[in-house]
């Protein structure tokens, strides 16, 4: 009887791959435990980032609201201002009819017309100028919102030990949050 043949030697490498891979499962599971670790102790700060991220998130859309809210309201200016100049003009004009600073009497009457659709244009435009005062508030209370917000979130992710984490901007909370556009027209 034969006796059996001794099996060749391994070669090298795969003597070497079990305790590499050995390794490698430790490293695994390192890893994942510290990730279970980290799961467990920062559920708090992870349910107030998830808090704080969709006060994040409105305060983000009011900013861009009230930013576009603005930025109508500046055209509406700009056009009451320029019809208030041309109003100005044309009552300038009445000057060339005064006689020792004052106008004649069939002159007087058309002028104080003018004169009185001036002041209650004026008056309009003025408060035109408090609602735009009003959306500007409101833009700036946003803005001081947001940011409180964004430094809380930032603050809690490092103390989690993500000092990374992806704060998203007013336009990305607006877009994520669907903000519809909604411009605002300048009366005529």
């Amino acid at each position: 009887m034969a006796l059996p043949r001794p099996l060749p030697p391994r070669p090298l490498m795969s003597r070497r791959i079990h305790p590499l891979v050995f390794v490698l499962l430790v490293i695994i599971g390192v890893k994942v435990s510290e990730q279970l670790y980290r799961w467990v102790a920062y559920a708090d700060e992870r349910d107030r980032v998830r808090v704080f991220r969709g006060q994040l998130l409105e305060a983000g859309a009011a900013i861009v609201r009230t930013r576009e809210e603005s930025d109508s309201m500046r055209a509406v200016m700009r056009a009451e201002d320029t019809s208030l100049e041309e109003e100005q003009v044309a009552l300038r004009r009445y000057n060339r009819y005064s006689r020792g600073g004052t106008l004649p009497p069939e002159v007087y009457a058309r002028y104080k017309e003018e004169l009185d659709s001036y002041n209650l244009h004026v008056s309009e435009r003025n408060a035109k100028l408090g609602d735009w005062q009003e959306i500007l508030a409101r833009n700036h209370l946003a803005v001081s919102r947001y940011n409180l917000l964004a430094d809380s979130v930032r603050d809690l992710a490092a103390r989690m030990g993500e000092p990374y984490y992806a704060v998203p901007t007013p336009a990305e909370a607006a877009v994520e949050l669907r903000v519809q556009r909604e411009p605002i027209r300048p009366e005529p």
